[in-house]
């Protein structure tokens, strides 16, 4: 039996009754914190951030430029090149009968200009060979499935490792921006807390390789890297104005915040519940995008060597959109500018989201009908080679209907 909406509906109601109800705080406390972005002081901030030190119940971003300020879009190139990236995955599946994995990226290279030309391509590729079926440690020889998240990880390296190649078929003599859709983060890993083998594989060896690569690229040519995160729920701004609002030393912030969950903290008043596009949403107008901000991660400290990651809010009218950058990239002031006026400009094209991204994903998605035909393709293939093709009784249940 599907979903009963009807059951569900009077839920629904009182959810949005709810909502209506906390309206007015809600504003009320944006402009709290409004008040307290234009009297932030980058000074006072950091004292207060290394008094605290790891003692923070929440991460604290680094902030390079006062969070008030805002930044117009450069002029638009007359010609620029956009290589866009995505992906897509069949995970292992337990009622199969073999185990396999599948990735497929998705890419779309623009040239925009005196010389205009699109090229759409995915490529997917069958992982299915014991030794592709995990990471293994060179030094202890143990093992980790991938799968699930890791699985996951491994389509970001490999959507970098697409990007890379990309952008070594492009034009070197015209500006030209890697885009990635998501976050330059790889925290899926390390927050599972994987072994070290499985996070150096993959985000050292792996993701960073890339990185470290792409660079090595635009040292002779225009080339800016960045990812792009729409509708982003960060609180990077949130966490430091609640730094800031906070009455206690140092050493009582745990004490305080992070043992008790009391929901009468000062900062909670202030600042509680609201997310970074919720600021920048009133700070910024269309086209302007805000200061930059460094993230603080382990990480990033263990894993990205001198790739830090620094990020700025971009209002791209429809919405405020976050963008990563690598450091390199960020420390460069014109690279800086070349991302900010390519993607919005990207966003221009695409009503609000990156038009390049909204291609490689076309390219990249699979969807349900393409799994089950992959399901048939396997099965098929091993009948034709005389295998036997076991699959599960459940498996099997959902194919038939018997009422």
């Amino acid at each position: 039996m599907s979903l009963d909406l009807i059951k569900i509906a009077s839920q629904i109601d009182s959810m949005a009754a709810d909502l209506k109800a906390h309206q007015n705080d809600h504003k009320q406390r944006s402009e709290n914190a409004l008040v307290n972005i234009r009297g932030f002081s980058l000074e006072c901030y950091k004292t207060k951030r290394d008094l605290v030190g790891n003692e923070a119940p929440y991460p604290l971003p680094i902030i390079i430029d006062p969070p008030i300020l805002n930044y117009s879009a450069p002029p638009l190139p007359n010609d620029y090149c956009l290589v866009a990236v995505d992906g897509s995955h069949i995970d292992i599946d337990r009622h199969l009968p073999t185990r396999c994995f599948l990735i497929n990226t998705g890419t779309a290279i623009f040239t925009y200009g005196s010389n205009s030309q699109a090229d759409l391509f995915n490529k997917p590729k069958l992982y299915v060979q014991d030794e592709e079926l995990v990471i293994k440690d060179p030094i202890t020889h143990r093992e980790q499935a991938i799968e699930g998240a890791i699985l996951g990880a491994k389509r970001t390296v490999a959507e970098a490792t697409e990007l890379t190649e990309a952008i070594a078929t492009t034009p070197s003599n015209i500006p030209t921006l890697g885009i990635l859709d998501g976050s330059l983060l790889m925290l899926g890993i390390t927050s599972h807390h994987y072994q070290d083998f499985v996070s150096r594989n993959l985000i050292e060896d792996g993701f960073v390789k890339e990185l470290d690569q792409m660079k090595e690229i635009s040292k002779n040519r225009s080339l800016t890297i960045a990812s792009y995160i729409s509708f982003p729920r960060s609180t990077d701004m949130v966490n430091a104005l609640r730094l800031m609002v906070c009455p206690y030393e140092s050493y009582d912030v745990y004490n305080h915040c992070g043992q008790t969950g009391s929901t009468k903290k000062n900062c909670d008043q202030c600042v509680g519940g609201l997310l970074d596009r919720d600021l920048y949403s009133k700070l910024l107008s269309p086209g302007q995008r805000s200061g930059l901000f460094s993230v603080s991660s382990t990480t990033v400290e263990n894993y990205y060597s001198d790739n830090e990651i620094n990020f700025f809010y971009l209002n791209v009218g429809n919405e405020i959109g976050r963008v990563e950058i690598p450091s390199w990239i960020a420390s460069d002031e014109e690279k800086l500018n070349l991302t900010h006026t390519l993607i919005l400009d990207q966003c221009n094209r695409g009503r609000g989201y990156p038009i390049g991204l909204m291609e490689a994903h076309e390219q990249a998605v699979v969807n349900g009908s393409d799994r089950r035909y992959f399901v048939e393709l396997v099965e098929n293939a091993l009948h034709d080679h005389g295998l036997p093709s076991f699959t599960s009784e459940k498996a099997l249940s959902k194919r038939l209907k018997w009422l």
